[in-house]
């Protein structure tokens, strides 16, 4: 028997989400594609953007390193499956479609390379401020061996002291992390966040029969705060207004102040509002089934359009 072959290109958007958004529904459609960057568009389909090599790697005894990708694609499709139910029956969706509707937010909140750089940014700090402290002093130091081989570690007996120091002092090196120990803290991170995201009040947000839609990003779920307020903001901030795209016809808004209506059919101007939300969120690029799309600017609204 032919073993199957590792996985290498893993997906932190799910491509079975990403079709919502193509001209066929399906994976394999097609969407049109701007990156921000660079202000350049592009046609092609889910498997070719929001993927980076190894992102869910893990190298754990007994288990495959893409375990952990392939574990979250039962999850992606039930996702999927609610949201197009969702949209097809036009109404809010079942407790069970909701839940897998809140798990794909949660997912793509915390586990997209964004959120990690940032995180890994801030690890990076304190592992050069560790290094700092063990080299100010040659007693630290050398406790700090002692045990570390106490506990196993295998360090070498040749490194000594002035050397490790010259080498903290440079600053000339790299703090790497493996993508296992990130996938450690996401899943933490989203095991605390999913009894929050369950605290707000959603709203199931239609597009018009005739238009416009919504769009698409590498980074969807935009957070904003109401009335125009200011500060520093969280998933669990109050008097926020959270919006996910679920396809170019439909999205998920959430607050926590009060019931919202179950099912909205927005206007243009509000589609125009959310777009230009998810527009500015983005990273590298937006997803749009169609070369045009509104966005809200100077309290008007404008059509984008993309030429390739």
């Amino acid at each position: 028997m032919t073993e199957k072959p590792v996985a290498r290109r893993h997906h932190y958007l799910p491509q079975s989400y990403l079709a919502m958004f193509t001209d066929s529904a399906k994976k394999d459609g097609r969407f049109f594609v701007l990156d921000v960057e660079t202000n350049t568009t592009f046609f092609t389909s889910p498997k070719n953007v929001a993927v980076e090599k190894d992102f869910n790697r893990i190298d754990v005894e007994g288990y495959p390193p893409d375990f952990i990708e392939n574990a979250f694609s039962p999850l992606e499709q039930a996702a999927a499956d609610a949201i197009a139910t969702t949209v097809k029956e036009g109404k809010f969706p079942s407790d069970e479609n909701y839940s897998s509707i809140l798990h794909l937010i949660g997912l793509i909140a915390v586990r997209n390379p964004f959120f990690r750089q940032s995180f890994n940014a801030a690890r990076e700090h304190s592992a050069r401020v560790v290094a700092d402290l063990l080299v100010s002093d040659e007693k630290i130091w050398k406790n700090y061996i002692e045990k570390a081989r106490r506990e196993g570690e295998v360090i070498s007996k040749d490194i000594t002291f002035q050397e490790f120091k010259e080498f903290v002092d440079s600053g000339a090196y790299d703090v790497e992390f493996h993508p296992q120990g990130n996938l450690r803290v996401e899943l933490k991170t989203f095991e605390k966040m999913l009894p929050i995201l369950h605290e707000r009040w959603w709203s199931l947000i239609t597009t018009p029969p005739e238009g416009p839609e919504f769009i698409c990003s590498d980074h969807p779920l935009t957070l904003y705060y109401k009335n125009s307020k200011s500060g520093p903001i969280g998933l669990g901030t109050r008097e926020t207004e959270l919006f996910f795209p679920l396809t170019n016809r439909a999205g998920f808004y959430g607050t926590f102040e009060e019931p919202l209506k179950e099912v909205v059919t927005a206007r243009p101007k509000n589609v125009a509002i959310m777009n230009s939300r998810i527009a500015f969120n983005a990273r590298r690029q937006l997803y749009s089934r169609t070369n045009s799309f509104l966005v809200w600017k100077n309290g008007e609204i404008w059509q984008k359009e993309l030429h390739i």
